[in-house]
């Protein structure tokens, strides 16, 4: 259980970030790149001081290929998605945007399934559905 209470904790940070965000640009003024670049710095000062407390300077494991899929990932994740992100927050708020934006587990499965090749279980598929199913009530509600 202790992952999955990992993945519960990460997704209550996730909501409460969400309401930092909403506060932050809700001013249209504000320049959606801008605003994601100084949560991001945020988030960076708070890793190197992870790294610095712990005293793990250890980058051995990453090699260039592993570096690459993971500045494509922050570019995707962190850049991209996270401007569109902003965008539908200042739009429609946080109360559907979250929700909303909360669907990328349909997709995780069927890009884990054709690229990873990993096997989707009944209960995954249910279960991924069942979210599907959860984000239209609450965004149509």
């Amino acid at each position: 259980m202790k992952g999955e209470f990992l993945a519960l904790l990460a997704a209550l940070l996730w909501a409460i970030s969400a309401i930092f965000d909403k506060v932050a640009i809700t001013n249209n003024t504000v320049p959606i790149p801008q605003a994601n670049l100084i949560r991001s710095f945020g988030g960076f000062i708070f890793l190197l001081l992870i790294i610095l407390t712990m005293r793990d300077f250890d980058f051995s494991a990453f090699d260039s290929r592993r570096i690459s899929l993971l500045l494509i990932a922050g570019s995707i994740a962190g850049g991209i998605a996270m401007i569109i992100f902003y965008f539908a927050l200042r739009q429609i708020g946080a109360a559907r945007t979250v929700p909303l934006s909360s669907i990328y587990p349909l997709f995780t499965v069927l890009f884990a399934a054709l690229f990873l090749g990993e096997s989707i279980s009944l209960r995954t598929v249910a279960g991924t559905v069942l979210i599907v199913l959860g984000v239209i009530f609450v965004v149509e509600g």
